[in-house]
């Protein structure tokens, strides 16, 4: 499998529509699917999900590892702001 890591999400950056998978047990993973990919946490490498395919990991994915709090997200473009800015 390869790895791919998620980035951390910005300030003020809130989800399209959805929430954010919490990591009960930081020794397995979120998600598990069939694919070929690995998604790891961006501060302490934990894996996130497992065997995905990218087509699932859109940027409405949000994940907060379960070893260090952080909250992950896998798009590779930044997830716009629900509301303006006033």
């Amino acid at each position: 499998m390869e790895r791919r890591t998620m980035r951390e999400v910005q300030e003020g950056e809130v989800p399209v529509d959805g929430g954010t998978a919490v990591q009960i047990n930081a020794d397995r993973p979120v998600f598990r699917g069939n694919g070929a990919y690995d998604y790891v946490c961006v501060s302490c490498g934990n894996v996130l999900a497992a065997g995905m395919d990218p087509a699932y990991m859109t940027r409405r994915v949000r994940v907060r590892c379960g070893r260090c709090r952080t909250v992950n997200i896998s798009a590779e473009v930044p997830v716009a702001q629900a509301r303006r800015p006033r």
